[in-house]
């Protein structure tokens, strides 16, 4: 198999996924509001995260249009995201690389859906969760973010039952550039990008570099 065939990615293109989006309960829609589609789809991004206990993690993030992607976290796991179907019609495949443990397991289109919303393409390629069946969105009255020359604009995201959340769209990206949630009197950051820009290097930031990695075959689907 050569080193581009495996590279694979996940079940839902960000047309479909947002189509499946439920409807808000009053205000804006997600699907109008973040489905636009980017002007400027090629990037690769840096950016932080805050998991629930304070811990700070580093991701980053190089998309190839809805073509592919690969997104790392702490420099050691790795997803990787390829669209493998025919125009109109994508059929994502995904292969997961951990240099922990020196491991690349690769899924099939047939059965990458298996694995979840977490490793779909859009909140892959956009840094932002699918909402649950009932939010209410909004925009937010304050001045827009800037990430060197990305800009983005505030929302009030209400999911049902959770707390209250504020987004940064990048319009221009198709980019959450921040994304927090209310936590007693302030914010957790969930998300914030650092540094935004054009994909400079396709060939080499979707090059997989196997060296001291050894594939895992994954179990039968019965023992799945």
């Amino acid at each position: 198999m050569s080193r581009r065939a495996g590279v694979l990615g996940v079940g839902l293109c960000a047309a479909s996924a947002l189509a499946a989006a439920p409807e808000s309960a009053g205000g804006l829609s997600w699907e109008k509001t973040f489905g636009p589609p980017a002007t400027k789809p090629d990037l690769q991004v840096k950016a932080r995260t805050e998991d629930p206990s304070g811990g700070t993690h580093t991701l980053e993030l190089w998309r190839d249009g809805e073509r592919r992607l690969r997104r790392r976290t702490d420099g050691l796991l790795e997803v990787w995201v390829e669209d493998q179907g025919p125009a109109g019609a994508p059929a994502h495949a995904v292969t997961v690389v951990d240099r922990r443990s020196g491991t690349v397991r690769r899924v099939s289109v047939e059965r990458s859906a298996k694995l979840g919303p977490a490793f779909t393409w859009w909140p892959l390629a956009h840094l932002l969760p699918l909402p649950g069946p009932r939010y209410t969105l909004r925009r937010l009255k304050a001045p827009a973010l800037r990430v060197g020359s990305a800009r983005c604009d505030w929302y009030v995201f209400l999911p049902e039952g959770q707390p209250e959340q504020r987004i940064c769209w990048s319009r221009e990206y198709a980019l959450a550039l921040r994304h927090e949630e209310k936590r007693g009197e302030g914010w957790w950051t969930r998300l914030a990008v650092d540094a935004v820009g054009p994909l400079t290097d396709k060939a080499g930031a979707f090059r997989l570099e196997s060296q001291g990695l050894r594939d895992v075959p994954l179990p039968e689907p019965a023992e799945d």
